[in-house]
């Protein structure tokens, strides 16, 4: 298994938003919303059944947060734009940032091995929600995102994560690059993930306190950023080879593949 060499330098920033509230939609995240913090009120559309409605007007009740019974017409009015509603949303406090200072701790505080992803700008709201729904589902401590030219955590992200938004710990820094080397000065190793080169992923040794580097969705990972990983990880397309392939994945399902062979070598699933 590979294990590369490097050295380390540098430091890292955060922020947070200044909006008061926002909208999110769908039932899987209103129910996550509702578990993890308090929604200011819950718009649901009339005509709403099954078990998870059941556990989400439960668990308002139980909270003491207001549930507005409207008919489809009103509701779509006050949340039809939101992709995926499910004819349920809430109005909740904007997404709250944590420090990068902050994930590295909770990283490091974890009775399993150190482990976080760093997106260097990806730009599709749906990727980076598909990403903390994978990140989340696995374990992984937290992500760190840039604070320009990148998807922030929206209301449309929160959608597609499923609830994971509402667990996962996410840093936004304004220097990737001074933020790596505050990670490496911390005793992390910087794995980047590049379709063209790199060691095969599955011979890679995930052992050590980890920081996965996915690129944009149409550059990959800058320049100088690739130059501050230890190692550089690619995917093999054997469909490609053939031309029976588009001859890459999708950034939200290449991260999945790492993020999980990254696991299955921790938990000894995999040799």
């Amino acid at each position: 298994m590979s294990r590369p060499d490097r050295n380390a330098p540098e430091a890292g920033f955060t922020g947070n938003t200044g909006k008061k509230e926002e909208l999110i939609g769908g039932r899987q995240a209103v129910l996550e919303a509702l578990r993890s913090g308090k929604p200011s009120r819950i718009l649901m559309a009339d005509g709403q059944r099954g078990a998870i409605i059941n556990e989400i007007t439960a668990l308002a009740k139980n909270k003491g947060v207001p549930v507005e019974y409207l008919s489809r017409v009103d509701f779509n009015s006050a949340a039809g734009y939101i992709t995926g509603n499910q004819g349920m949303s809430a109005v909740v406090p904007p997404f709250r940032y944590s420090s990068l200072a902050d994930v590295i701790v909770l990283a490091k505080s974890s009775q399993k091995i150190p482990f976080l992803l760093m997106l260097d700008h990806l730009e599709d709201p749906h990727n980076l929600g598909a990403v903390m729904r994978t990140a989340d589902a696995a374990g992984v401590h937290g992500l760190i995102i840039p604070n320009q030219r990148a998807a922030a955590v929206t209301a449309a992200v929160r959608k597609v994560a499923a609830g994971a938004a509402e667990r996962i710990p996410v840093a936004m820094v304004s220097n990737l690059n001074q933020a790596a080397g505050t990670l490496k000065a911390e005793g992390f190793w910087l794995y980047g993930a590049e379709a063209a080169s790199g060691e095969k992923h599955y011979r890679a040794d995930y052992s050590l306190p980890l920081v996965l580097v996915i690129g944009s969705e149409g550059k990959g990972i800058s320049q100088l950023l690739r130059q501050s990983c230890d190692l550089i990880l690619s995917i093999p397309m054997p469909g490609a080879a053939t031309g029976s392939s588009a001859g890459s994945l999708n950034v939200s399902a290449a991260a999945a593949v790492l993020i999980y062979t990254a696991l299955a070598r921790r938990e000894g699933w995999l040799p």
